[in-house]
């Protein structure tokens, strides 16, 4: 036994100084046997963004570009075309239409990379894109990309605009003034629900619970919402996000347009205007329509007392003038202080008449008066309702001195249909206190009649 573990031992100690011998030579290649070739889609890809804007776009899985402690997957080769031009209609070419080709090739960034799954993060959270060192934008999820589905597309776009952002801001540096609007009440572990609620976050001023994590992300989190979820949106959570919320979510929208404009010479409002544009007719998106704004309770109410400043320095049409004046100039005894058309939902409406003894008591009256609204292909018809609501603003809705005044209201709605839209050219969309703040009716029969007000998001 001895003598067999004794020639077994020289055995491997000869193999083992036969294996480090210096004359043997490893047979063994060590590149990359794969050749590339270039495909239709590279040739798209070089036609389309490396040769006009110097882009890169990363597809073949290169795990060195995502967390190497992560499985995440490639994309399928056929997502990366419609993706590709996803960024071109609603990225590249919205600001090349603004701000012109040479700020795209400056700002943009030189390298898209695609894959496939998302990026997953321990706490649950999803990683949809990243920016890094002011040239890369990393894309994640790629395969649920459907290009037929607009809130797909304005999902995927999102995330472009705002790791757009990102990469402005390692360029041209976030404004101090931003960061003293929230500071002290950034969270970093913003998952937390039962710390960092929507009804929390917004409270104390952010657009979203992810918004609040870091300056960063509060800063892309508003500019991007701006962009790609609309002002009618925007406004419209401010609003409902208390005094406190509102105050810091109106003064982050402003150091941002501020940010925009003095940086890159750009105004964000045409970059709102040339997004809405690009996503209707080419996405056939509705989500900046007046009508949508309605439907999902962005616009509450519209202000039609035509005898404020806004009014009388743009003026109403004649039709308005003529069914407004009798209520407007008093019911019986009494002052009017104001004529509300109030959206409950998509198929009511309300109409307030504000009445009290004089201009300036606090004791103010509302007479009520609801309308059905149906709807045929964008056209919308109102009808006062069979039945209306109980309790005083009903009450004094059928008082004979109002009802006579306020009539010529009622008829006029119950004798044709309407389209919603907003004021005429945004009622100067240059002067942010205007973008998307007027709007109203617009008579289907007779399209000078408009019935145009200030609107409210609250």
């Amino acid at each position: 036994m001895k003598s067999i573990y004794k020639i077994l031992v020289a055995l491997a100690v000869a193999y083992t100084f036969q294996g480090c011998n210096k004359e043997d030579k490893l047979n063994y290649k060590i590149e990359n046997p794969d050749e590339f070739t270039a495909g239709e889609l590279d040739k798209w890809i070089s036609t389309n963004l490396t040769d006009p804007y110097n882009i890169e776009v990363i597809y073949r899985y290169q795990r060195n570009m995502h967390d190497v402690n992560k499985n995440i997957s490639p994309p399928d080769e056929a997502k990366v075309q419609p993706q590709m031009q996803v960024v071109i209609d609603g990225f590249l070419d919205v600001y090349k239409n603004v701000g012109g080709a040479t700020f795209m090739k400056t700002y943009t960034p030189k390298q898209f990379a695609l894959f496939g799954s998302g990026n997953y993060e321990t706490d649950g959270s999803v990683v949809a894109g990243t920016a890094d060192g002011g040239r890369r934008v990393t894309l994640y999820g790629l395969n649920n990309l459907n290009v037929n589905s607009v809130s797909s597309v304005m999902g995927n776009l999102g995330t472009i605009h705002h790791e757009f952002v990102h990469i402005l801001n390692q360029t041209r540096m976030i404004p101090e003034d931003f960061l003293l609007i929230t500071i002290g009440d950034y969270y970093a572990n913003w998952t937390n629900t039962t710390q960092n609620s929507v009804k929390i976050s917004r409270e104390l001023g952010f657009i979203s619970p992810y918004a609040r994590k870091n300056v960063g992300e509060d800063f892309a989190e508003v500019m991007s919402t701006l962009i790609t979820d609309g002002q009618a949106y925007y406004d419209s959570y401010s609003a409902n996000s208390g005094e406190l919320g509102n105050s810091r979510l109106k003064a982050k929208e402003a150091v941002v347009r501020d940010y925009v404009q003095r940086n890159f010479g750009m105004e964000l409002v045409d970059i709102q205007r040339e997004f809405q544009k690009t996503m209707e007719e080419k996405y056939g998106s509705r989500d900046f329509k007046f009508s949508t704004a309605v439907s999902k309770g962005f616009i509450k109410s519209i202000n039609l007392d035509s005898r404020q400043p806004w009014a009388l320095s743009r003026g109403v049409s004649a039709k308005q003038s003529n069914i407004t004046e009798a209520v407007l100039n008093g019911v019986g005894n009494y002052v009017v202080r104001g004529l509300n058309l109030r959206f409950i939902d998509a198929g009511k409406a309300t109409l307030d008449v504000l009445f009290a003894t004089d201009a300036s008591t606090t004791n103010i009256w509302t007479a009520s008066y609801d309308f059905t609204i149906t709807t045929n292909n964008d056209v919308f018809s109102f009808a006062l309702a069979a039945t209306q609501g109980t309790g005083n603003p009903y009450d004094y809705a059928k008082f004979g001195y109002i009802v006579s005044d306020v009539n010529p209201i009622i008829d006029y709605f119950k004798s044709t249909s309407f389209k919603y839209d907003y004021m005429a050219g945004d009622a100067d969309p240059n002067i942010l206190e205007n973008y998307k703040k007027y709007g109203g009716l617009i008579d289907v029969k007779n399209s000078a009649n408009t019935i145009y007000g200030q609107l409210n998001f609250k």
